[in-house]
């Protein structure tokens, strides 16, 4: 029986063009993998069971992100993460955490289908998203390591500088991507 269903990217049908001028670059990172995460990690076992699936305990302190391997864990609150990890390999890390934290107070769901990553990069990258965005993005204030809940042209995304320190990685939800998409692309005319 064929495949009744393709994967398609939220952004499928922008064409974004090179930028010109000093306009930052604009690209879509379709299909990761996005596991919430929530726990307690003062609940015995919690810590050490992440650890065992990623290799790396989830941050504690607010608003960072730590790498481990392939993945990215993103601090959301005290007792919730984001995990980022390559296309399609979130059903087995998903398994992972699943046999790490058997019997532990925790939870792990598949958002996947639900959110998409842009990357903004180049010299004017924070200034794009500042033109709608209520935090200071500059490199002196939000460094690779950093993270933030907020929004942009009234979106809710999450935030976080590359470790590069070429630009910004933006994941929203796949019901924003277009409208975002088209706000950051219109704005950028501002720099070319």
């Amino acid at each position: 029986m064929a495949d009744l269903f393709q994967q398609q990217s939220p952004l499928v049908q922008i064409e974004l063009g090179e930028p010109s001028g000093a306009a930052p670059r604009i690209e879509e990172k379709p299909f990761l993998g996005y596991l919430n995460l929530r726990g307690r990690p003062d609940h015995t076992g919690f810590l050490a069971g992440v650890l065992r699936a990623l290799g790396v305990e989830p941050p504690t302190a607010a608003n960072t992100v730590v790498e481990a391997g392939d993945n990215r864990i993103y601090w959301l609150g005290p007792d919730e993460w984001l995990v980022v990890t390559p296309a399609g390999q979130q059903a087995d890390l998903k398994a992972k955490l699943d046999k790490a934290l058997a019997g532990v107070f925790s939870s792990v769901v598949d958002n996947s289908s639900g959110l998409t990553t842009i990357f903004v990069t180049g010299d004017n990258a924070g200034a794009l998203l500042a033109t709608d965005c209520p935090l200071d993005l500059h490199p002196r204030e939000f460094k690779p390591g950093q993270c933030a809940q907020t929004r942009l042209a009234k979106a809710g995304m999450i935030v976080s500088p590359l470790a590069d320190g070429s630009g910004l990685e933006v994941i929203i939800r796949r019901s924003f991507a277009d409208y975002l998409l088209r706000f950051l692309r219109d704005a950028a005319v501002a720099f070319e």
